[in-house]
């Protein structure tokens, strides 16, 4: 009794005393280009605490905000083919600066010189600071309250220690070999990166380590709050055993990383490019070899969807083989490893080369005709997305 009763007067206490002075409040539509609307299909909040876990557990609730954006999204797709100019607003939210004074559901001042205020509809954040740096303070403050453990499992999978966090699931252990194997930066690298970027970048180096610098520290300004209030913790930590760790600026190199492997283990592959040419020209000479190359090669794909018709949008114009910027590896060079080991009942290197594929490729037991059989998988894809040129806009933006 006497500990509920202490905890009682704290809350009391913390609630009573002066809250920090918050920036100005622009109005709403200051400064914005004329109206932008966009949709995140899973929600803006993402955090639920023990109890909002437990009464997902066990009713299937979720917390307001979590997936109120979804259906937005979902019914966009079957809308797509015919969607005209005045239905864009039931699928895409208003993005305009700032919240209607009757729209406000939260404001709050995590330190003098910020304002965060949610709207009521969407629960999404805007952001107004006296000063650059508590805008990029109140960011990070704002992306805790909002997504802390998912930020917690993608630095840990950034440094390839997915499994030693979230467990050592199959899919865990393969995510931190497939990481480490994109960028193995030691904590050295990664510090390194930080500390060089005013040498390599100049003034605008050094403003990202400081825009950077006050993002981590709201971060850790709303897990310090979260610490002494339950409310706020995600439940994610309570079943796993784990408490949120201070934030540092190499966990966003970490992050940067991790995004950057995604981008580049998908889509370039050139260094696999470079030894199928390299292996193509052997066989056939060079200029054979080039030309076999770039009948594989995938760059224009003329039955893509395009949103403008008739118009043609002309991609990588230069020639691949020119002088300036190829790079191409030694022949014998390069030796593809499994870091870690094969997980068990995986299927081997081989295995994986030898896909179903939609080309007549023989496969004669040469690097040649692996990476060809690797390059002729299935198509890559991505989100929905559409740009309109100023030049078709009725405003000029």
């Amino acid at each position: 009794m006497r500990r509920v009763l202490g905890v009682a007067v704290l809350v009391f206490a913390l609630a009573g005393a002066a809250a920090p002075a918050g920036a100005a409040v622009a109005p709403y539509g200051t400064d914005d280009a004329g109206g932008f609307r966009n949709v995140l299909p899973p929600g803006e909040a993402g955090t639920d605490n023990a109890l909002q876990l437990a009464a997902f557990k066990a009713k299937g609730d979720r917390p307001a905000h979590w997936m109120d954006q979804q259906p937005l999204y979902e019914n966009l797709l079957y809308a797509s083919p015919s969607l005209t100019h005045d239905q864009v607003a039931d699928y895409y939210k208003d993005a305009t600066f700032g919240v209607r004074p009757d729209d406000v559901e939260s404001t709050e001042s995590p330190r003098p010189g910020l304002t965060i205020i949610r709207d009521k509809q969407y629960g999404v954040p805007h952001i107004y600071g006296d000063t650059r740096a508590d805008v990029m303070f109140g960011t990070g403050y704002a992306g805790a309250e909002d997504r802390l453990f998912l930020m917690d499992v993608l630095r840990h999978t950034g440094r390839a220690q997915l499994s030693s966090f979230a467990g050592g699931a199959r899919g865990n252990r393969a995510m931190d070999r497939v990481q480490w194997a994109l960028a193995p930066y030691t904590e050295q690298d990664l510090q390194r990166q930080v500390d060089r970027a005013p040498e390599l970048g100049g003034a605008e180096g050094a403003q990202v380590v400081a825009d950077v610098t006050n993002f981590v520290a709201g971060i850790n300004a709303y897990i310090a709050k979260a610490r002494l209030d339950p409310t706020k913790m995600p439940g994610e930590y309570a079943a796993f055993g784990k408490q949120p760790e201070d934030w540092r600026v190499t966990d966003v190199i970490a992050e940067a990383s991790l995004i950057g492997g995604i981008f580049g283990k998908g889509g370039g592959n050139e260094l696999r490019s470079a030894l199928l040419l390299q292996a193509l020209q052997k066989r056939f000479g060079d200029r054979g070899g080039r030309r076999a190359w770039a009948d594989f090669r995938r760059k224009e794909d003329p039955e893509a969807p395009t949103t403008v018709r008739d118009r043609r949008f002309p991609y990588e114009t230069t020639s691949p083989f020119t002088r300036h910027g190829l790079a191409l590896p030694d022949p014998g060079t390069v030796t593809f490893l499994t870091p870690g080991g094969a997980l068990p009942d995986e299927p081997s290197s081989a295995e994986r080369t030898a896909t179903p594929l939609r080309l007549p490729i023989p496969d004669d037991g040469s690097i040649g005709s692996q990476l060809l059989r690797q390059f002729a998988g299935a198509p890559p894809h991505a989100s929905n997305w559409e740009l309109v040129s100023a030049n078709e806009s009725a405003n000029g933006h």
